[in-house]
């Protein structure tokens, strides 16, 4: 992994701007031709690729771009950057990031785009995790070894301390943020070797398990702001289809409702609350087109699939004869399994603020 580019001094103090007093690490480590180049973001928009706050109360703080769906995305990046980084899981404290192309997963290549799926978000934002607490380790060692005066080769970072081999000197991470904001971080600190690891491979407890159990969780349906709207959307019931026509007569006359809008999904109704807006789509009069899939029926999809793996597929890998030890089997145990269509649903109502 090399960075074609580098942090400078400029930009690096440019974005260590934190309330609070602390040190934040944003870097530009691009995993060849194809990842998201992700330079150091000014201290305003705050929103580095991957990005640490380390406060000078000892608390680590990162921001995660995927979401977390059950996966316990959240906890595997804590835990690479504590174990790189030097810290105690029980110091971290982890917040979702923004809607950034900083946080477009490298997993997807060029693709551009900040999904969660497919079981790459540790995939795709392991090795940059995983530098970006060697990063923040390497500055605070040279950071203390400045202060002691000594070559930072005889210091060593330990559960959020920088300790100096000789003379038994020891210095708090957060001791270290001023003074380490004001160097200019390695582009190539050195990852720990897995040998090492004491908190990656290990069992360890889920950091959101409280929160959801205990009802702090901030959840998207949450989300309250100054003058804050909803809209519930009526849908057509067969997939693919669209809206004929529609009467809003009924729906603009329930108290609360502000306007009722055709959208490419359906119709919205927009209502001061949720139960006004329930109410008014409940009293929408819409006609559906429903499309070239009205008919459409389970056994039409199986049989659709079905043609599907008839036909010959791409090759990703050819090793072997198939064919030739197949016709060598003696006894032969053939069965198809089909299972019905499962909704990946979410637990809470699906549901955005803009």
């Amino acid at each position: 992994m090399s960075a074609r580019r580098g942090v400078d001094r400029r930009d690096f103090l440019r974005i260590t701007g934190f309330a609070g007093g602390g040190l934040v690490l944003g870097f530009y480590l691009p995993l060849g031709e194809s990842a998201v180049e992700a330079a150091p973001a000014p201290a305003d928009s705050f929103s580095p690729n991957a990005f640490i706050r380390i406060g000078d109360n000892d608390r680590v703080t990162i921001l995660v771009g995927q979401s977390e769906m059950g996966q316990g995305v959240l906890s595997a990046f804590a835990m690479v950057i504590a174990e790189e980084l030097e810290v105690d899981l029980s110091a971290i404290d982890v917040q979702n990031g923004p809607a950034a192309k900083e946080f477009f997963n490298p997993a997807f290549g060029s693709l551009g785009m900040q999904l969660t799926g497919g079981s790459a978000s540790v995939r795709g934002f392991y090795p940059l995790l995983r530098k970006a607490g060697a990063t923040g380790r390497a500055v605070l060692i040279q950071a203390a070894a400045i202060a002691w005066g000594v070559p930072a080769s005889e210091c060593r970072a330990e559960h959020g301390n920088v300790l100096h081999s000789t003379s038994g000197k020891r210095a708090r991470y957060g001791s270290l943020v001023a003074s380490a904001a004001k160097l200019t971080p390695p582009l190539d600190a050195p990852l720990k070797d897995p040998k090492d690891f004491r908190i990656l491979g290990k069992p360890a407890k889920r950091l959101d398990t409280a929160p959801k159990v205990n009802g702090k969780a901030i959840f998207g349906i949450d989300v309250k702001l100054p003058g804050l709207l909803t809209a519930s959307v009526a849908r057509c019931p067969v997939f693919g289809g669209k809206v004929a026509k529609f009467d809003a007569t009924k729906a603009k006359a329930v108290a609360g409702v502000r306007q009722v809008v055709q959208i490419d999904a359906g119709v919205a109704v927009v209502a001061d609350n949720y139960w006004a807006a329930k109410k008014g789509r409940d009293l929408l009069d819409v006609t559906w087109d429903e499309g070239p899939n009205a008919g459409m029926t389970s056994m039409d999809i199986n049989d659709i699939l079905a043609g599907a793996v008839a036909q010959p597929g791409a090759v990703a890998r050819n090793e072997g004869n198939v064919d030739a030890e197949w016709a060598k089997v003696a006894k032969k145990v053939e069965a198809v399994y089909e299972v019905p269509y499962l909704a990946h649903a979410t637990m809470e109502p699906m549901n955005f603020t803009a």
